[in-house]
């Protein structure tokens, strides 16, 4: 992919006009985009935030050092020394040129002020302590910056910019694929979610068993009669209604419940009433156990009854159990049954009292 360099020409200007057309020119030929105090007309204190945007945009940053030390700020410092500082405290990198030969100068591109002349030779001291490349004249200038730019690139490569047309590279291209399919999958399964939000039923299907209705529950006896000595493995009946099956799973089912659990709580549930049947054996808790097929069948009739629906909430991958939770009809329906109301004549009688003023 082609890409194009930024370059931030840094100077004072009509000193040094000449050397900054080869240095211009130079960088076009390099197919570089220049920036610089061409931009800039003049220097103040407004102007500064605009010209530290400017370099942050940059690549790679050229000071060009020559006979002045230009106009200064309010702090007394040039900004040309003030560019300079921005940018190696910015990590850009920095490309210095100071003239080799600085009494050759003409007094007209020189310093005068004794004050400006030894900030002037700080400041190219303050360059020349880093790599630098000296040049005698405006020519040689533009080749000795073609030069060390090109180092520099191979160097210390930057981002640099692209056209439009040419910044989207394969993996790119992959990148915005796989976003797309994951929005694509996310947006299905709102679909979906919001469809299975409203298929929750709101009323119980009363063409199906339920309240009072009966229904007889198969088990399996398994363990030992310590009494008589023998093992046992026999299987059993008992009755309940739909109501009490609402009753003792509903409450744990408000909440999403694996449904190993449950079954577990109706195994509990079970086992509590087999101890208060008279004339069977003393049974171990975890020995009375609902077999497969009438499990199945309560399951089957809550759903159709419209109480129950599976869980929707996301689990890892690992967890194989199926969940169940009340629908906004079956919880309904528990409240109805568990909720205990306050007796009538209470509140009659507090419906009976004067209220306070």
């Amino acid at each position: 992919m082609e890409r194009k360099y930024q370059v931030f020409v840094s100077s004072t200007y009509i000193d040094l006009v000449e050397e900054r057309r080869e240095v211009m020119q130079a960088l076009l030929e390099m197919d570089c985009l220049p920036a610089g105090m061409e931009m800039f007309p003049a220097a103040d204190e407004d102007q500064w935030s605009l010209i530290k945007e400017v370099i942050d945009e940059c690549d790679y940053y050229i000071v060009i050092v020559g006979g002045r030390y230009g106009s200064v700020s309010v702090e007394g410092i040039s900004y040309t020394e003030m560019e300079y500082d921005y940018a190696v405290a910015s990590d850009i990198p920095v490309l210095g040129f100071v003239h080799g030969n600085p009494d050759d100068i003409p007094a007209g591109k020189s310093e005068l002020d004794k004050d400006a002349r030894e900030k002037l030779e700080a400041f190219r001291t303050k360059v020349m302590s880093r790599m630098v490349k000296k040049y005698a004249s405006s020519a040689e200038l533009g080749s000795v910056v073609s030069r060390g730019l090109n180092r520099a690139i191979k160097r210390n490569s930057r981002p640099g910019w692209v056209r439009g047309d040419q910044a989207m590279t394969p993996e790119v291209r992959t990148q915005i694929a796989e976003l797309k399919a994951a929005l694509a999958d996310a947006k299905r399964e709102k679909a979906e979610e919001e469809a299975a939000a409203r298929a929750k039923p709101t009323e119980l299907n009363f063409e199906y068993e339920h309240g009072v209705d009966e229904v007889s529950f198969e088990f399996h006896l398994k363990g030992w009669e310590n009494d008589q000595g023998y093992r046992y493995d026999a299987t059993a009946e008992l009755t309940y209604t739909w109501d009490e099956v609402i009753e003792t799973l509903g409450p744990f089912m408000i909440d999403e419940a694996p449904e190993p659990e449950l079954r577990d709580r109706w195994n509990s549930h079970m086992f509590n009433d087999t101890q208060r049947l008279e004339g069977w054996p003393s049974l171990s808790r975890g020995s009375a156990t609902i077999t497969d097929s009438t499990w199945g069948a309560i399951i089957v009739q809550l759903r159709a009854l419209g109480a129950i629906m599976v869980g929707e909430k996301k689990r890892p991958p690992s967890d194989k159990s199926i969940y169940w939770k009340l629908t906004p009809a079956g919880d309904e329906y528990l409240v109805r049954l568990r909720a205990k109301r306050r007796e009538a004549e209470v509140v009659d009688a507090e419906a009976a009292q004067p209220s306070a003023t």
